[in-house]
């Protein structure tokens, strides 16, 4: 009976050591000579790789990590196992051939039971192939599989590198497709993305090996190109707007494109990558500016669209550099005179250029997508304020703060907003959110949905500056605003202008019929007030009542109002 055991053990070890003899992996066990870690050897070694490189379980059996491998690589062996040996978890590196794996130590115990340590690589393939999707989804554009702007920047740091050992000139040109926010907002975005789509095919046919063509944004392209002289590039910009230009064929209609294009030369407009894609950059925005469908060379007279760029970059790190600040300017209930609330307004001490009022860099900021951050800041900054206010004793004011329409494309404005009001404490019916007619053309079906979530909350929701952009009545009666702030526009000839007196008291009147209370504006003097008064307006703001003030003044006049 023993003996067919032992029999049945050793076929069971046969078959055991054949099927790890296939394993591409590495499979190995070490034990001590002594119960001490002193010294491993090595009680078995399999796997098809071991075995290209003479490692087999005969050959290395009884033998130490000193007999088998390299004085380095023993040592770093040695190290880990004795790790492993004393309970810790070790994964380490093992060089077979030209291959690295990574090996899982693990005890265990052999037949006999004696501790012993069990080797066994890892298989990376998953990993590595992983890896690499990673690696090229960052580098390059899902939709038009062209490099991105990580990838881009690499290759025009290059390309100066070269240019500034051999001297060799290259061209850069930003294209950037005309009016592609409003395409987008008309056709939707498959229609959108099929033009993008279509605008790279074209753009990789006009060039030839060697040239690099990326897309940096979602309607901005870069194309860097060796060697080419002003000529040629003019010549290739013609080329590039005649062939945008031409229809573009999606499932429902054709679409008509045209692109801007700007080009700076290296070195002439710039040594360093930088300085030539800001030149391009300020030459496309120049384009922009004499109507698209349209190539311009960069200048030295484009001075004004350089700053703005400059302007630009500052505004980047303006929230990180604690640069923003806040005024909040009153607003009174027309009948009674009380402070029934306060518009939160950001302002920039610039370090060079001092305090930059909103209409120098909000634009921009929308431009550029630094709004959505610099929003964050203010929504963030005034709930702290007003929680801080509401704590000082019985002050029945609400905080209005303005948020750009790009937050609201995306219903993750409203979790931003809760958040906010957790994090800082502030009751949902002390905010007023403001915000522009632009909310209704972007995605109106995401900004109604925002708007609900954010009214059952308690989040009061007003139309900021109405009748000056778009006067959508249509939205203005399916959004549940609770508020309409009429322009200061409507305010200034009210007095003397029977025209505008209709028009001001129609608005009011639509206002009342769909339960709006209605702010107005940039009051400035007694008569508007007056007026205003006579034609039922609820509440005003304007600098016959008070102007934006720092917080401390703010504070005070709270204090004075509800003490």
């Amino acid at each position: 009976m023993q003996n067919e055991a032992v029999t049945s053990l050793q076929q069971t070890e046969k078959h055991y050591r054949r099927l790890l003899e296939k394993l591409h992996n590495v499979v190995y066990k070490v034990r001590c000579q002594a119960e001490t870690d002193a010294e491993f050897i090595y009680t078995m070694f399999e796997g098809r790789v071991a075995k290209q490189q003479g490692l087999t379980t005969e050959a290395v059996r009884g033998k130490t990590p000193q007999d088998l491998f390299a004085p380095r690589f023993a040592a770093y062996l040695q190290a880990q196992y004795k790790k492993a040996w004393r309970g810790e978890s070790v994964i380490h590196e093992f060089t077979c051939g030209d291959e690295t794996y990574y090996v899982s130590l693990l005890q265990s115990q052999d037949e006999e039971g004696r501790k012993e340590l069990i080797g066994c690589s890892l298989d990376l393939t998953l990993c590595r192939q992983a890896k690499q999707k990673i690696e090229h989804m960052q580098r390059y554009d899902a939709l038009t599989g062209l490099p991105n702007q990580l990838a881009f920047d690499e290759y025009l740091y290059q390309a100066v590198e070269a240019g500034n050992v051999s001297g060799s000139p290259f061209t850069l040109m930003i294209v950037d497709i005309d009016k592609f926010k409003m395409m987008h907002a008309a056709i939707g975005r498959t229609p959108s993305e099929a033009v993008l789509a279509h605008v790279a095919e074209k753009l990789s046919l006009v060039f030839e090996e060697g040239t690099v063509l990326a897309r940096l944004s979602k309607d901005n392209f870069a194309i860097l190109i060796q060697g080419m002289d002003c000529e040629e590039a003019r010549l290739k910009a013609v080329e590039i707007i005649s062939l945008i230009t031409s229809p573009i064929q999606t499932s429902d209609t054709e679409i008509h494109v045209t692109a801007s294009i700007g080009i700076s030369i290296y070195p002439a407009d710039g040594d360093s990558p930088e300085e030539v894609l800001k030149k391009a950059e300020t030459a496309m925005y120049r384009a922009k500016e004499r109507g698209g469908n349209c190539y311009c060379f960069y200048s030295h007279e484009m001075t004004r669209i350089g700053e703005q760029w400059v302007l630009r970059s500052e505004l980047r790190n303006a929230v990180q550099r604690g640069e923003l600040f806040l005024h909040y300017q009153p607003r009174y209930a027309v009948r009674s005179k009380k402070l029934v609330g306060m518009e939160a307004l950001v302002r920039w001490l610039h370090p060079e250029s001092g305090v930059l009022f909103p209409g120098k860099f909000i634009e921009l900021a929308e431009k550029t997508g630094l709004i959505l951050e610099i929003d964050r800041w203010v929504l963030e900054a005034a709930c702290a304020r007003m929680k801080k206010w509401k704590d000082l004793g019985n002050i029945c004011a609400l905080v209005s703060v303005n948020l750009s329409y790009l937050h609201f494309k995306e219903l993750g404005c409203v979790q931003m907003i809760m958040n906010t009001l957790r994090k800082t404490g502030l009751a949902p019916e002390c905010l007023e959110i403001e915000l522009t007619e632009s909310v209704f053309v972007e995605d109106p079906e995401v900004a109604l949905e925002a708007i609900r979530q954010l009214k059952a909350l308690g989040v009061r929701i007003a139309i900021d500056d109405f009748g000056t952009g778009y006067s959508a009545l249509h939205y203005l009666k399916k959004f549940p605003f609770d508020t309409l702030k009429i322009d200061r526009s409507f305010l200034e000839n009210v007095t003397v202008s029977e025209a505008d007196g209709v028009i001001l008291q129609t608005v009011i009147d639509m206002a009342k019929k769909l339960n709006l209370r209605v702010v107005a504006e940039g009051v400035e003097t007694e008569e508007q007030l007056s007026y205003l008064r006579a034609h039922a307006c609820d509440e005003v703001q304007g600098y016959l009542l008070g102007r934006p003030v720092p917080e401390e003044q703010m504070e005070k006049l709270l204090l004075s109002m509800y003490n």
